[in-house]
């Protein structure tokens, strides 16, 4: 079963987790587990990791960690989904908790 929030919901959950910089949000990948900062994808050299940090492993980018699990695929494993400004629903990693 998928959880859906909205994107107010979402940003008040990763607020009380981690801070008001979304910077410092943790994602747990849903394929191996592997948790996951923007940090990571700027050190790793990804450009814009804002795109990716809730939505594709690290591994996709740096090969010793996670795997290469992106929820863009033809699986979906998502456990969590929110409702974007247009009303769209896109599927995210959970928070690391």
């Amino acid at each position: 079963m998928c959880k859906t929030l909205t994107m107010k919901e979402w940003q008040s959950r990763g607020e009380e987790l981690f801070g008001k910089d979304k910077k410092n949000w943790k994602f747990k990948c849903v394929n191996c587990g592997e948790v996951q900062s923007y940090h990571d994808f700027k050190e790793a050299g990804v450009e814009n990791p804002e795109n990716y940090v809730y939505f594709s492993c690290i591994g996709r980018f740096v090969k010793s960690r996670g795997c290469d699990w992106t929820l863009g695929g033809l699986f979906q494993l998502h456990k969590q989904e929110v409702i974007a400004d247009d009303g769209s629903k896109v599927p995210t990693f959970e928070f690391a908790t």
